[in-house]
């Protein structure tokens, strides 16, 4: 079987696990099935503008431009907003299995990936729940560019770059890892260079339109503005919610990766351009404030690179890692459990709930505490299992073992 008409049956099977947890997770009561955030978002789609009432609004154009387009003909804005998310979703998987492909990963690795990205709680399951969601569709967008870099020809490149910033502020990753990766391989001549600029240049545009001209993208910089809003990273709840979804982000993919930090500093240190890929999306998450979780899936294009360059290079069967990475990308992501508004945001929005951020979701400090416990022992419990998976590799890996 050729590998298109591989990843053709792979995305055909992750669209109908999607749309099989959509059914079953149902959908949210709030604002008539829209969402915590479909208000802000409904005035521009049935207006036909980008000029949200919030500045967070105006820096994701992709999601409500999108929207508006299937909104023209559905006329229906909780289905406009459902299907500008299953759309972003197919768009993740086949960016995600061009990247693998590009990396040369085994069909096993890719497969557990792929259902990984699938069974996603944030920011695919939620986006199934709750319609209203920009993160899937600029994760999707950014990954998208990425992948463009790694296997397309001028002008797929330059589309979807201009594509990863229109989906998020935190596309420009995109542009910045092509250029880096362009110059690191000596593909220097300016028609090489140039098809990242169009990229740039709209990020940059974007961002002085939204945020009111120069003053406001100055306005960045400013010391007060960013030390408050990465104050919340001194509180010890908020840092422990943080690190979770930082190193489950991919599931039981990630965690086998971070619990080989060595190797995570060596392949930075191989190709310095995935910095890009890591150093804008946590930039963006350590001043997110209470939105910080909703960024952490920016991380997504690095851990890709990375799973599929570990899983060529590794010598050792991959069967024991797959399997393993597997099991835990489905109990720290839990697609079993039906989702309700209180789960939804104790399961996604822990802080918030913690805080008595969420006005109408209440839970009871033992519930809460006990059900996050088991989360974090469980991400703890995966990070030693696969540390000691790989010094077994290790082991066999020598030419005395």
């Amino acid at each position: 079987m050729t590998r298109s008409a591989t990843n053709a049956l792979l995305l055909i099977a992750a669209g109908s696990l999607y749309v099989a947890l959509r059914l079953y997770s149902g959908a949210t009561p709030l604002h008539e099935g829209l969402g915590p955030r479909g208000p802000m978002y409904t005035s521009m789609v049935t207006a036909h503008t980008l000029r949200g009432e919030t500045l967070g609004e105006r820096l994701w154009p992709a999601f409500p431009l999108a929207a508006t387009a299937i909104y023209l003909v559905t006329g229906n804005l909780v289905s406009s907003f459902q299907a500008v998310n299953f759309v972003g979703f197919l768009v993740l998987i086949l960016a995600a299995a061009l990247i693998l492909d590009a990396r040369r990963a085994p069909l096993s690795v890719k497969v557990c990936a792929l259902m990984t990205l699938t069974l996603a709680g944030w920011p695919v399951g939620t986006a199934a729940y709750s319609a209203a969601q920009p993160y899937l569709f600029g994760v999707a967008l950014t990954t998208l560019g990425v992948a463009a870099c790694e296997t397309g020809g001028s002008r797929f490149i330059a589309a979807a770059q201009i594509a990863s910033v229109f989906g998020s502020p935190v596309g420009v990753a995109s542009p910045v890892f092509g250029t880096w990766r362009s110059w690191r391989l000596n593909r220097r001549r300016l028609s090489e260079l140039f098809v990242f600029a169009p990229g740039l240049l709209v990020w940059l545009l974007i961002q002085t339109w939204a945020r009111g001209g120069p003053s406001g993208l100055r306005d960045l910089l400013r010391f007060s503005r960013v030390r408050s809003d990465v104050v919340l990273w001194t509180e010890p709840v908020f840092m422990m919610f943080g690190a979770y979804f930082l190193v489950t982000v991919v599931g039981g993919l990630t965690i086998l990766l971070c619990s080989r930090p060595r190797w995570i500093g060596q392949f930075l240190g191989r190709q310095p351009e995935m910095w890009a890929l890591v150093a804008v999306p946590l930039v963006f998450t350590l001043t997110g404030g209470v939105e910080a979780q909703t960024l952490v899936p920016f991380l997504i294009p690095f851990w890709l690179l990375a799973v599929g360059t570990w899983a060529h290079e590794q010598k050792s069967s991959l069967l024991a890692p797959v399997m393993l990475a597997g099991l835990l990308t489905v109990l720290t992501q839990h697609p079993w459990a039906g989702m309700d508004d209180a789960a939804y945001f104790v399961d996604w929005w822990p802080y918030s709930v913690h805080a008595a951020r969420v006005s109408g979701i209440t839970v009871d400090d033992t519930v809460f505490n006990g059900i996050w416990r088991v989360r974090v022992l469980i991400a703890l419990g995966g990070l030693i299992a696969c540390a000691l998976w790989w010094r077994r590799a290790d082991k066999e890996s020598r030419p005395d073992g």
